[in-house]
Order: structure tokens, then C-alpha cells, then sequence
């Protein structure tokens, strides 16, 4: 199985289906698969388990030096020698079957198979799934079974229920807009901006897998407690659509309250019509809107507010 992952990550374009065919076909992960698939459909099973096998034993850290993309490789890589996100086979193989063992012992459970399939089914990124850091471990390996688990968190499975009605095109008449909001927000909640300046390096990497000393460092419950703000910011826009606000509160989706989205810099209110037709006729290169750190990354200040949260 090792030489099988290690060699996975030498072609210059990764592939987790033959890995996910081969380590699946025979023997006890076989038969995990069997224990999946009486709980979900092949295609949530598949996706699942292609994600811990994902999250236990590879990493996507930007290629150096160019800092332009990222690229697959394993976690006992000799290119993270020295780099607390290494982790050596064994202990990614343990990681594995923990993680397998907590599926197993929550997949039977209706609401947790509803999330996951939630998860499979509206996606943002690659393999994504509940499955977290406990903790931000600075200065020492983050990557250990004692700090990883699943997450089935109320306000979590309400990020994720909220993903799937906007995205579901049976709800309402706006689903092209949302499609494209979503990936926008994907990329500000999820991956890192290119920096090139300072000690950690970083552009479009995970940022639960950039180096966890770096400002640009976030758990994934805090990326998704961003998506969630910034939708429900939208949903506050001056001028959104009162058939949809109607629809959303009717349905329980959100709970609208009675203020208006600001700027904070100019304090005027942002209009949803103006926002619905950059998203949908964007032109490279330029907009009127922008998301931003309130608290920069980079101040040395320490408060609530300090990182990407």
C-alpha cells in the first residue's frame, strides 16, 4: 500500500481513482466498502472514502520556487523534512484507520448520512469532507491522530444545508448567480492568496495544509464559518429579491434580520442587483466589490480577530 501511494504522486497529474481502486479491491478495506455502501450510494460511498484516503495520507503543499500552483505528494515526503506537517507512513496509516473506525461508528446514524451526502453531492473543492484539525499545533507535527477527527457540529451541518438548497436548481430562479458566488467564495474562504514575501510562501494551498505557523493558516470549521457569513451578508444585500428572501425564510434557511449589508470602509449599503451582474458578466481584472481581512493578516496584533476567521 505504501509503494502505492508513493508512486501515485510521481505522475505530473494525480489520480485518486486507481489508488482508491487498488487499496479498496481485497481484504479488510474491501470490506469497509461493503459496510459503506449498505449506508449510502456508491457514488457518496466512493467519495468518502476517497477523501480520508485523501486527508490521511497526502498533502498539496505550492511548488517552490515559482509559488504558482500546487502539486500532490505524500506527508513522509523529504520535502517536508523539518516541516510540522510531515507525518511518517505508520502514523498516517493510524490516522487512516481511526478515521475509518469513526465513519463506522456514525455512518448508521440518518442525520450524519444526510450531511455526508450533502458533502458529496456540493462539493466546493477536491475530496472535501468534515474531517478537521482539533487543534492549530504551532512549532510541532500538526498531522497526528490525536488531533484529527470527524466534526457533525449543529452549526457546521447548517453551512452545509444551506450549500445545498441555494445550489439546488428545484428551489428557485437564481441558481447561476449562486453557482457563481459559491466558487468566488470557495476560493476566499478555502485557499490562500499568493504571497511571496515573508517566511511561508504560499498560493491556492488548502489553508488547513499551509504551514501552521503562517498567518494564512486556518482550521476548515473556520473556512466554512466564512462561507456561511459571507452568503448570509448577500442574502442582506439592499434590493435582494423579496420572492427569494420570502422563499429562504419560509423554508427556515435563513433567518433574515432587519439591517442592510454595508461597506465598512464607505458605510454605504451594497446592492444586490449591481453584485448579481458582476458575478454573472465578470470582466478580468476588474470589480467593484472585494473581500477582505478587516484585521489585516499580517498585523502582530493578537486579538479575536487576528487571522483568517
Amino acid at each position: 500500500m505504501k509503494k502505492i501511494l508513493e508512486e501515485s504522486v510521481n505522475n505530473e497529474r494525480f489520480s485518486m481513482t486507481p489508488v482508491f481502486t487498488v487499496v479498496f479491491s481485497e481484504g479488510p478495506y474491501n470490506r469497509i466498502l461493503a459496510e459503506v455502501l449498505t449506508h449510502c450510494n456508491p457514488q457518496v460511498s466512493k467519495h468518502i472514502l476517497q477523501s480520508i484516503l485523501r486527508f490521511s495520507f497526502f498533502i498539496e503543499p505550492v511548488k517552490q520556487p515559482k509559488i504558482e500552483t500546487t502539486k500532490f505528494t505524500i506527508r513522509w515526503s523529504d520535502s517536508l523534512n523539518f516541516d510540522p506537517r510531515q507525518c511518517t507512513y505508520e502514523n498516517c496509516l493510524e490516522i487512516f484507520d481511526y478515521l475509518i473506525h469513526r465513519l463506522l461508528e456514525t455512518i448508521s446514524i440518518p442525520e450524519y448520512q444526510t450531511l455526508l451526502s450533502i458533502i458529496s453531492n456540493h462539493t466546493l473543492i477536491s475530496y472535501e469532507i468534515n474531517i478537521d484539525y482539533i487543534n492549530r499545533i504551532q512549532h510541532k507535527a500538526i498531522h497526528t491522530c490525536e488531533n484529527i477527527d470527524f466534526f457533525w457540529d449543529d452549526y457546521i451541518r447548517k453551512v452545509y444545508l444551506l450549500r445545498s438548497y441555494l445550489l439546488n436548481p428545484g428551489n428557485h430562479d437564481y441558481i447561476k448567480f449562486f453557482s457563481d458566488t459559491y466558487e468566488k467564495i470557495a476560493v476566499k474562504s478555502f485557499l490562500t492568496d499568493r504571497v511571496l514575501t515573508g517566511a511561508h510562501k504560499t498560493n491556492r494551498e488548502k489553508r488547513w495544509e499551509c504551514h501552521p505557523d503562517s498567518v494564512h493558516f486556518a482550521l476548515r470549521k473556520e473556512c466554512l464559518a466564512i462561507e456561511s457569513k459571507l452568503i448570509n451578508q448577500i442574502c442582506h444585500f439592499e434590493d435582494f429579491p423579496k420572492k427569494l428572501r420570502d422563499l429562504l425564510s419560509n423554508d427556515n434557511v435563513i433567518r433574515f434580520k432587519d439591517e442592510v449589508t454595508k461597506c465598512p470602509i464607505t458605510l454605504d449599503p451594497i446592492n444586490f442587483e449591481k453584485f448579481q451582474y458582476e458575478i454573472i458578466n465578470p470582466v478580468h481584472g476588474k470589480s467593484s466589490f472585494q473581500v477582505g481581512h478587516l484585521h489585516p493578516l499580517k498585523s502582530l496584533e493578537d486579538s479575536d480577530f487576528s487571522g483568517h476567521s
